[in-house]
């Protein structure tokens, strides 16, 4: 009889690398197949967009504030004479937009060639604004021309100097370099 326990328990401890062996390829397998899972879904995507919103006929608008401590509310974007686009920001996602170099894209569209007119609105509140406080409204107007590739304007809201001043908002359009 304990012949029999020696040989159960050291065929227990042999087994025991074995399982963790086992364990630790299966785990890598599944994040292999996460890996891939992800850059499947990243591909279906860009196929999606370029069917949907092909390269020849987009525009994306994008936002980014300057500002140290207004919080936007709203961001509401008019291309043409189409219904305005409007995002809504809660706290963390105007917060995100106050980091260094945060570029927001707000809009994904189709345009045809040719001139827009665009029209971007932006609401908010300083972060230690006061109820009863007006929000803080800034509008930018404009007509961009629009080629055979993808249009991406920039709209960026800061101060009117370095050393404070009125806010501004202001529109780049950037060009892809041939």
């Amino acid at each position: 009889m304990f012949s029999a326990l020696v040989i159960f328990s050291l065929s227990a401890s042999a087994a025991q690398p074995d399982l963790t062996e086992r364990a630790l390829r299966l785990d890598q397998n599944i994040q292999a197949l996460k890996d891939e899972i992800i850059e499947f879904n990243r591909e279906a995507q860009a196929v999606e967009n370029e069917t949907l919103v092909p390269d020849h006929l987009r525009l994306s608008v994008y936002l980014s504030v300057g500002v140290g401590g207004l919080l936007l509310t709203e961001a509401a974007i008019t291309v043409d004479d189409k219904a305005p686009e409007i995002y809504r920001y809660d706290e963390t996602d105007a917060r995100a937009l106050l980091d260094d170099a945060a570029v927001q894209r707000v809009l994904i569209t189709t345009v045809m060639p040719g001139p827009h007119r665009i029209r971007m609105t932006v609401n908010g509140n300083f972060a230690n604004a006061k109820p009863g406080d007006a929000p803080i409204t800034q509008s930018y107007e404009a007509i961009f021309d629009k080629d055979d590739q993808e249009a991406e304007l920039e709209f960026r809201l800061t101060r009117s100097s370095r050393f404070g001043g009125d806010l501004k908002l202001t529109m780049k359009q950037w060009k892809v370099k041939p």
